[in-house]
């Protein structure tokens, strides 16, 4: 059933992973926070990759932060906001 996962990069797994993880932390204050924190790690690690020449940038390493930014962030907006009660 998750045969799928096996055919993602492991790379793009740990974008999603730190995504989700820097959502998480900055969600603790507020949806807000977490979603800015995800998106200033997302492009500041492709950024740091072009100047830095230790990596190399790639919009969808961007893509996959924000998506597992997204996982964490939208369930906990819509928790917050008492829509399901």
């Amino acid at each position: 059933m998750l045969d799928f996962l096996t055919r993602i990069p492991e790379d793009k797994l740990r974008h999603y992973l730190a995504g989700s993880l820097a959502a998480a932390a900055g969600g603790l204050h507020s949806v807000l926070i977490g979603a800015l924190l995800c998106a200033a790690l997302a492009i500041g690690k492709e950024v740091y990759d072009r100047v830095s020449k230790r990596g190399t940038p790639d919009l969808l390493d961007v893509v996959w932060t924000l998506i597992g930014g997204a996982a964490v962030l939208l369930p906990l907006a819509v928790w917050r906001s008492g829509v399901l009660m």
